[in-house]
């Protein structure tokens, strides 16, 4: 039961990871990503908000770029 239950939860997420992840509607160039990314690290850096809160940002640009990449 525990085998199934396992199973079925990772399938669960491969699902929504293509499903949420799908495809862009526009094609993007991977340059535009990395400069949007460079902004995000720059703004994260110039921001006064303590080191965790600059951690998640650094984390939350390096996803977008992540996401960014996978969709072009």
């Amino acid at each position: 039961m525990k085998r199934a239950i396992a199973l079925m939860l990772a399938g669960a997420c491969l699902l929504s990871c293509f499903l949420l992840l799908a495809p862009a509607v526009q094609a993007r160039d991977v340059r535009e990503c990395y400069w949007n990314h460079t902004t995000c690290r720059r703004g994260a850096f110039l921001r006064d908000v303590g080191w965790v809160r600059t951690t998640i940002l650094l984390t939350t640009c390096d996803v977008a770029l992540g996401r960014c990449i996978y969709l072009s």
